[in-house]
């Protein structure tokens, strides 16, 4: 690229970054607020549960989410969190509460107008462990490994250089921490005229980048555990949300203040224009600094031989891939191999095991704290789970063990089969007794 296209590049990019900074102070100034059905029911068909939103001032939510990041940054008592690009302050308000008075939760925005309510919301709230910095998401002004996670909710792909981004997140973050975003991704290519749309970027659609490159500049940028995983949430809520009006009624809808309802009728109107669910996704990502160089780097040699009875070890830990909910047996697609195992589980809780389940899209702070666990994915990435791990020991990864072996790891008696008894004349569906 020479010089002209490297001076034209970079102008376009500032002059999207200004389109967005135009766009969404406007939102801003406009009277959007909490207190709005169609503003919550963004945030409601996005993640967020009633209780959330009750705990909110007016200010923090104007309809701009496309996820919860904190359903998955399992957020901590005394932790130090950032929220990139927060708005009004939704998600510092509602980490605030999790951190309580030891901890403390930066709000980081480039726009005066979000920040103006997002600190009117504040004192309302009367929080002392909230603070909020007017800086862009690729310089932060934060020191060196200072924060213990990162959350952002659908504002990564708004940013012309996610490679940047994504290593001044690393740069902050504590060894260890790790990353909780909601975004936006792309399944497959965008048409060229959804591509070229301001529109469309300003509404957090043509800046997305492909799923598999997401995880692949997180991993560039020298986090390890990568996950990007799509959440099936209907884009179309914004359309929804645009249509009903601010209050769902006529009297209040777009017509009524134009600049507020400008960004959301243009995504509206662009998604109006393809079908914009295959194309698109709201996303989870989650993903760990790791603890050191050398866990990365490093081999890790496990003992992975079968634990004799004789050792009576009886805690079984599992380490599970992310996961829409405990046991992975929710939804219409089910492994047949998750329901065996979650019974397999309940069974050796009754040979008096402690058994624990960790899943990584849910309970990510187990899978930091155990330094095996970290250390593995460090060096497998996902791939190794499920990991089984008893008293201590790595006895099986990427498979689901049977119950003969777990009932083997655990120094319990072996389970006996299990046959069908069949009533004569009855059976599963006639009267030969033959299934």
């Amino acid at each position: 690229m020479g010089d002209s296209d490297s001076e034209e590049h970079a102008m376009g990019e500032n002059n999207r970054i200004d389109d967005v900074r135009d766009q969404y102070a406007g939102v801003a100034r406009g009277e959007l607020s909490n207190e709005s059905s169609s503003v919550r029911a963004v945030a409601s068909a996005f993640g967020y549960s009633a209780a959330e939103l009750d705990q909110l001032p007016a200010e923090a939510n104007m309809g701009l989410s496309c996820g919860n990041p904190l359903a998955l940054a399992d957020v901590r008592e005394g932790e130090v969190v950032v929220d990139l690009g927060c708005g009004g302050g939704m998600d510092v308000f509602l980490a605030a509460r999790k951190v309580g008075s030891s901890g403390r939760v930066i709000g980081v925005d480039m726009t005066d107008e979000m920040l103006r309510r997002a600190r009117a919301g504040q004192q309302k709230l009367g929080l002392t462990n909230v603070e909020f910095r007017q800086a862009t998401v690729d310089r932060l002004p934060l020191p060196d490994q200072s924060v213990d996670c990162v959350i952002s909710n659908c504002v990564i792909n708004l940013v012309p250089d996610k490679l940047a981004v994504f290593r001044e997140i690393l740069r902050v973050l504590k060894p260890g921490g790790r990353v909780a975003l909601s975004d936006i991704a792309l399944k497959q290519p965008l048409p060229a005229a959804v591509k070229q749309s301001v529109e469309a970027y300003v509404g957090c659609i043509s800046g997305a980048i492909l799923i598999a490159e997401y995880r692949r500049l997180l991993a560039d940028a020298g986090f390890v555990a990568v996950v990007v995983t799509d959440t099936a949430a209907d884009l179309n809520a914004y359309s929804i949300a645009s249509d009903a009006g601010c209050c769902g009624g006529d009297s209040c809808g777009p017509d009524a203040n134009a600049e507020q309802w400008s960004l959301h009728d243009g995504i509206a109107s662009v998604m109006r224009s393809f079908d914009v669910n295959a194309f698109a996704a709201s996303v989870r990502v989650h993903a760990l600094k790791p603890s050191s160089t050398q866990a990365v780097h490093s081999s890790p040699v496990f003992n992975v031989s079968p634990v004799s009875k004789e050792q009576a070890m009886k805690t079984v830990q599992i380490y599970d891939k992310p996961m829409c909910c405990s046991t992975g047996i929710c939804g219409p697609d089910v492994d047949p191999v998750l329901p065996r195992f979650a019974a397999d589980l309940d069974w050796l809780k009754g040979q008096g095991c402690q058994v624990e389940r960790y899943n990584l899209a849910q309970q990510p702070q187990a899978f930091v704290e155990n330094q095996t666990i970290r250390q593995l994915l460090g060096t497998d990435g996902v791939d190794c789970l499920p990991v089984v791990v008893v008293d201590g020991q790595i006895v099986s990864q990427k498979v689901y063990p049977s119950r003969q072996d777990l009932a083997g790891w655990a120094g319990t008696s072996q389970p006996k089969p299990v046959l069908a008894v069949v009533q004569s004349g009855g059976g599963c569906s006639g009267t030969t007794g033959c299934c």
